[in-house]
């Protein structure tokens, strides 16, 4: 059936009105992405040293730390936020963020707000509102976070949930990664497995066992549970560096173990017809017996017996998956990637994966004590030695940057609808909007390397780059001009900006450029972009409450689009 997609309107005319001249600052495909984030992670074979002393009390934390951390690890934030952290510090930060209960699910807001209606079955732009409602507003923006960043390695895409209710599906799946976000890595993988969104979208849904006719099991999620979620492609030292034999490296898989594992994902199905009601795919699959694969199955060295049931070899089979030797550092290095930088040091992998292997308390798979390990880590929090080193930090990624502006600019929803749709459109809006990937691959592969650049040269890899193109460029800016200096709404929506705080420095160039820079860059901008943004906003006049208006837009929009912005270091 041919799916209903509300589309969002375009902007009204006017609104996309130039601010300032973007000319010197529309480099943005200059921004280098991250070589390493610090540190050589070389062991000493020395004696060991006599205890150290007591260290002294942490120094305190600097407006340009704090904005810093928060920008790896929150949607952002306003100088309020910014001085808040500052004031209780990132341990204390951690604990509030980790004990916040999440806020109303996807699934019971989407049945809230009328969605379950027959007139939606087919739709998928509530599930957007949905999401931005979240990423926008939620108090738990580390839970949220982390939400996005799963999303982007067990990936689905609502245009690839067939069937009704594609909507309530997706909101489902984003639930369960909620539920887990700070849970336990084989916990969030059974209910990633059994999710109907992801059963749809990796057709493990409906597969059965090989029959006479020829018929053989689906092989899809098998092969993408271990190539995506869980292995990888080749085998790994505990660091995430590649494991060699005579200097190539050692596939983690094969077709028989995808064979084998194909044959333990039979017999689950919706646990219902589809209806009227969302029921189907807001409920885990259940298994039929006589569908499912009795004989053995072998795989990654492990054999489940013959006659096991369906539940019992699922559960076998992902306690394989889950302990393999690769997980770790698998799952480390990509949640390093995409909260704090592309090119991780093997000792900061090393460290990460650590604790994932054991977090203190002889539990494996602990994502909480991952979280906090990975953006406390000395190379996380070293904002010195990332600034100096050559290519250091991440590419911003467009969702980011325009929920970090959201957030700064108090961006909210007066009828509570977030009716703000799919930006994945690259020549007019992000080129990037959540659950909508073009496969399951995420926007960009974690080891995307720019070709002909000196990324490529450093033998580095810039995941972001993948989606940074002439047409995105362009269309970001573009896109952030327009809902910046929105009056109606961004993008045709209810979605306002507050820039109250913002508006009381607009009468002072210095201090409102100032704050932008420190709010949105962390304090990152080199003196010279500093200037430039100085410079044009001062040059616009500040006698009217609506002139006042545009500085203060003016110098956010600069700053968005600075290269030494893009570049989180």
């Amino acid at each position: 059936m041919q799916a209903t997609i509300e589309r969002d309107a375009e902007p009204a005319r006017g609104e996309a009105t130039a601010l300032v001249d973007l000319k010197p600052l529309a480099a943005l495909s200059a921004a280098v992405a991250a070589s390493a984030c610090g540190g050589d992670g070389n062991s000493s074979t020395s004696p060991p040293p006599p205890p150290a002393p007591t260290p002294p009390p942490p120094a305190a934390l600097t407006a340009a730390e704090a904005s810093r951390f928060l920008a790896q690890a929150s949607f952002g934030a306003n100088r309020a936020e910014v001085d808040r952290t500052r004031a209780m510090g990132l341990d204390a930060w951690l604990d509030e963020q980790l004990a916040l209960p999440p806020g109303q699910g996807h699934v019971d807001w989407l049945r809230a707000q009328g969605y379950e209606s027959s007139t939606f079955v087919n739709a998928r732009a509530p599930i957007d509102y949905s999401i931005w409602r979240k990423f926008l507003s939620s108090p738990d923006q580390l839970r949220q976070r982390m939400v996005f960043a799963l999303s982007q390695i067990m990936v689905i895409a609502v245009e690839g949930i067939s069937g009704r209710w594609p909507a309530f599906g997706a909101g489902y799946y984003l639930d369960l990664l909620e539920t887990h976000a700070f849970g336990n890595f084989r916990n969030l993988l059974e209910a990633v497995t059994l999710s109907p969104a992801m059963g749809n979208y990796l057709s493990m849904r409906g597969s059965r066992k090989a029959d006479t006719a020829g018929r053989q099991p689906d092989e899809n999620y098998a092969r993408e549970v271990m190539q995506l979620f869980t292995i990888g492609l080749v085998e790994l030292n505990a660091d995430g560096t590649a494991r060699t034999i005579g200097g190539l490296t050692i596939d983690s898989y094969g077709q028989p173990d995808v064979s084998g594992l194909a044959r333990v994902f039979t017999g689950w199905d919706y646990s219902t017809n589809l209806t009227d009601t969302a029921v189907s795919v807001v409920t885990p699959l259940v298994n039929t017996a006589s569908r499912h694969e009795t004989g053995s199955k072998v795989f990654l060295g492990t054999t489940i017996a013959a006659n096991t049931s369906a539940t019992e070899s699922l559960r076998l089979a992902l306690d394989a998956l889950a302990n393999h030797a690769n997980v770790g550092p698998f799952v480390a290095r990509q949640l390093i990637q995409r909260f704090v930088c592309s090119n991780p040091s093997p000792a900061y992998v090393g460290r990460v994966a650590a604790v994932f292997a054991n977090n203190g308390s002889s539990v494996r798979g602990d994502l909480k004590a991952v979280l906090r390990a990975l953006l406390l880590d000395t190379e996380a929090r070293d904002t010195a030695a990332a600034r100096a080193a050559a290519g250091a930090g991440k590419l911003r990624e467009p969702v980011l940057r325009f929920t970090q502006w959201a957030r700064a600019a108090i961006v909210g929803s007066a009828s509570g609808q977030w009716r703000l749709g799919n930006l994945a459109d690259p020549a007019t809006r992000l080129g990037q909007s959540p659950l909508h990937s073009p496969s399951v691959f995420n926007f960009y592969r974690p080891g995307y390397v720019p070709p002909n650049t000196a990324i490529a040269t450093a033998a580095e890899v810039a995941p972001e780059f993948q989606i940074t193109t002439e047409s995105s460029v362009a269309g970001y800016l573009n896109f952030m001009q327009s809902a910046i200096a929105t009056t109606s709404g961004v993008s045709g929506s209810d979605l306002k900006p507050d820039y109250s705080a913002w508006l009381a420095l607009a009468g002072d160039a210095t201090a409102l450029a100032d704050e932008a820079n420190l709010v949105l860059a962390a304090g990152q901008l080199s003196a010279d972009r500093v200037a430039l943004v100085r410079g044009a906003v001062a040059a616009m006049p500040a006698s009217t409450a609506s002139e006042q208006q545009r500085r203060v837009q003016a110098a956010l929009l600069l700053t968005l689009a600075a290269p030494d912005y893009l570049a989180l270091k």
